[in-house]
């Protein structure tokens, strides 16, 4: 009975190894990185094909706005001395008309068409960054929801192995059933924790999965997790984040789009008074004649919109208003920015501290005690009481690094969104 005790020893430090999950895809596949994943969010979503496939139709109407208006042909068959049939006529005019933009209004309205092609251009980016975002924090939620199933694997398996040793003492008297007990009650708590964390995996996954536009419960495989430092901003202060959001926050530069347009559009509403003149030409065949044209007319014509003052007059104040709001919203949202960029500064400072804190000193320490019971265990110098005490307090601490681990990755990808850092273009 002397060598049990040795072989459980060499079992239970095996078992403080951190264990990783093995999943049924990982076999002959290498690692799911965060570029991969992002590649394939901005290369497969249906949100950014129709974005994208938007521009292209706006882009469109910009020759449409740009073009000369079509011109008009016209026949008139007039009859005399009650001429009743239809098909015969005793003179037959023809006319053609084309007006000529001498306003400028049709440059005006092309200009205005290129500001609407930019604003759908802008949004294609927007919703490029809010895509990205959903899928770098589905990313980092599934990493830490399987590194704390790695954790609770590896702590069950030492509870497994501690309770064999105290049943091997029980054969011989050396212990108690109190401890034994402790143990398989902290076992099921364990279970419990282990079906909430495949549940919250589960629907990491759905969620990956969806926004690379597969089906929602296909596998993933091992996930390569960035290291801290390739994550961290190129950003020395919080006022170089914040300047630098202001200049290239995706909705901010789709909101200066929005501002130009309406720009373009007031400017078209300023001139819209301006009439372009028509160019007619008409001809005449008289059937009695001989001759295929017997005569014809040339004229000019314009519209007179100055019967109509009020009408242009409320189109331009119109535009000028829809303007004066697009660039209100654009002013609050670059208030907006600044705190954000601030608050996510913030909880990004105050997760990498906690890990720091986590990482150098309370989770050695939690290690180095469980580390010392769980020896003391086998050589019957502590209990099992102290060992799942301790086992306790190293899962928690390893769990919460974890946590803080998976914050500083989210902190930083939202920052990396509002500061217009990580351009998916």
């Amino acid at each position: 009975m002397r060598a049990l005790p040795v072989q459980l020893l060499v079992l239970l430090i095996l078992c403080t190894a951190s264990a990783r999950p093995t999943f049924a895809s990982d076999v002959g596949a290498p690692p799911l990185t965060l570029d991969q994943v992002l590649e394939d969010v901005r290369a497969k979503h249906p949100e950014i094909k129709s974005a994208t496939a938007i521009a292209a139709a706006d882009r469109e109407r910009i020759v449409q706005a740009g073009a000369w208006e079509d011109p008009v042909a016209g026949l008139e068959l007039q009859r005399m001395n009650n001429n009743a049939r239809i098909f015969s006529y005793d003179t037959a005019e023809l006319s053609l008309s084309q007006k000529i933009p001498l306003s400028g209004n049709r440059e005006r309205r092309r200009a205005a068409a290129t500001a609407e092609a930019g604003v759908s251009a802008a949004a294609i980016r927007t919703r490029s960054f809010l895509l990205v975002a959903s899928a770098r924090d589905a990313f980092f939620q599934l990493l830490r929801t399987r590194e704390q199933l790695a954790l609770v694997a590896s702590s069950e398996r030492l509870l497994v192995q501690a309770a064999d040793l105290v049943r091997s003492r029980l054969a011989t008297g050396g212990a108690d059933t109190t401890a034994l007990l402790m143990a398989e009650r902290e076992r099921a708590q364990l279970k419990e924790r282990v079906i909430m964390l495949e549940r919250e995996a589960a629907d990491a996954t759905a969620t990956l999965n969806t926004l690379r536009d597969l089906p929602p419960q296909s596998p993933l495989g091992e996930l390569a997790a960035p290291s801290t430092a390739s994550t961290a901003p190129a950003f020395a202060t919080l006022d170089a984040a914040q300047a630098h959001a202001l200049a290239h926050r995706p909705e901010l530069r789709e909101a200066e789009a929005r501002i130009t347009a309406a720009a373009r559009h007031e400017d078209v509403a300023a001139r819209a008074w301006r009439p372009d003149p028509e160019v007619m030409v008409k001809a005449r065949h008289v059937q009695a004649g001989g001759r295929i044209l017997n005569d014809y007319d040339t004229g000019v014509a314009v519209s007179l919109p100055w019967a109509n003052h009020d009408k242009y007059r409320s189109a331009q104040r119109e535009a000028a208003r829809r303007r004066e709001a697009l660039e209100l919203d654009a002013a609050a949202l670059r208030t907006k920015t600044a705190g954000e960029v601030r608050e996510m500064w913030t909880r990004r400072d105050t997760a990498l501290r906690s890990v720091e804190l986590y990482r150098d000193r309370l989770l050695p320490l939690a290690r180095q005690g469980a580390d010392s019971l769980r020896v003391g265990l086998v050589t019957n110098k502590n209990s099992l009481t102290e060992l799942v005490a301790a086992q306790r307090t190293l899962i928690d601490a390893q769990t919460t690094l974890a946590a803080h681990l998976a914050d500083f990755h989210r902190y930083n990808s939202m920052l990396a969104t509002l500061t217009g850092a990580a351009d998916p273009s």
